[in-house]
């Protein structure tokens, strides 16, 4: 009676053990998958927020009004004028790569640890 009963607990240890395995990838899957669109939508409601900002402000309308009005010579406001360009092109590409990084957002949602944990390696 001992033996059969050993055998039965080993067997339906072993689906219990696989469920469980299987439950906790479909579960990693389905965050992935939220954490994937919640990442998506914040780098769409920033950059939507950018451009308000941008487009209230008359944002390049200051370089443009310091190159018309200021006594520079002709060497200068190009400097600025292209400087200021540049500026406002890779400050804020630097700036969403940065926080819009998918490692970042891995490590931030700890979807990695989930991962990790689901596909059964060690840390």
């Amino acid at each position: 009676m001992k033996i059969w009963n050993e055998l039965l607990q080993r067997l339906v240890g072993s689906v219990i053990d696989s469920f469980v395995s299987s439950l906790k990838i479909q579960t990693a899957i389905v965050y992935l998958n939220l954490i994937k669109g919640a990442r998506r939508l914040s780098i769409l409601f920033c950059l939507l927020i950018g451009c308000a900002v941008v487009f209230a402000c008359g944002f390049l309308l200051v370089p443009v009004g310091l190159c018309l009005f200021m006594p520079w010579s002709p060497e200068t406001k190009a400097i600025v004028a292209v400087s200021t360009g540049a500026a406002y092109i890779i400050i804020p590409l630097i700036v969403i790569m940065v926080l819009f990084s998918q490692k970042r957002w891995m490590r931030f949602s700890r979807a990695d640890v989930l991962l990790r944990d689901a596909l059964g390696h060690k840390p």
